[in-house]
């Protein structure tokens, strides 16, 4: 049975009261409250999203850490491979000197004349080169054996040219070799 609504009866305006806030609430639960809980997800779905960036970048970071250390050996090994290799410019001459005199008398050649020329290298304030100049006499077998000498030498010396003439009297050719070696300047 339905009873008819009276505005004068304070049950009747309670009961009428009580149902607009349930409205009320419903509207702003699904206004106000809905939308949060949407939010909620996005901030959950971004808070993943970040996460897997995080997983992402530390293994970007781990494997840069990776080629830093690969770096910082092949310098060190760069410069250890360089002390080998070049001659500190006050000694250079001398050791050069002591070098070719050495090689020539194990190999029994003459050394005729020699030759010295020192210039930088472009782009390098530590690095010269060192051009030498050297005159040989002696035979075919003597003027190899030399150039082994220098070959087996610890320095780094590189042969640029190399030119050979008999002489006119014997068996002996007169040779001319350009050689190459590193200085540092310290």
């Amino acid at each position: 049975m339905i009873k008819s609504f009276n505005f004068g009866d304070p049950r009747h305006k309670i009961g009428l009261a009580l149902a607009v806030l349930a409205v009320v609430n419903l509207v702003i639960y699904l206004f106000a409250i809905g939308p949060l809980s949407e939010s909620d997800r996005e901030r959950r779905l971004m808070a993943d999203t970040l996460r897997k960036q995080v997983k992402e970048r530390t293994v970007q970071v781990e494997k840069l850490a990776a080629i830093v250390q690969k770096v910082e050996k092949a310098r060190t090994d760069g410069d250890k491979l360089l002390q080998e290799i070049t001659m500190p410019r006050r000694s250079a001459f001398s050791s050069i000197v002591s070098e070719l005199d050495q090689a020539a008398k194990q190999a029994g050649v003459d050394l005729r004349d020699r030759g010295y020329n020192v210039e930088p290298i472009e782009g390098s304030d530590t690095l010269s080169m060192m051009t030498v100049n050297v005159g040989l006499e002696g035979s075919y077998e003597n003027l190899v054996r030399f150039l082994n000498q220098l070959d087996r030498s610890p320095r780094f010396l590189i042969i640029e040219s190399l030119g050979a003439a008999p002489q006119q009297s014997g068996a002996n050719l007169n040779v001319s070799v350009k050689l190459d070696a590193f200085v540092r300047e310290l």
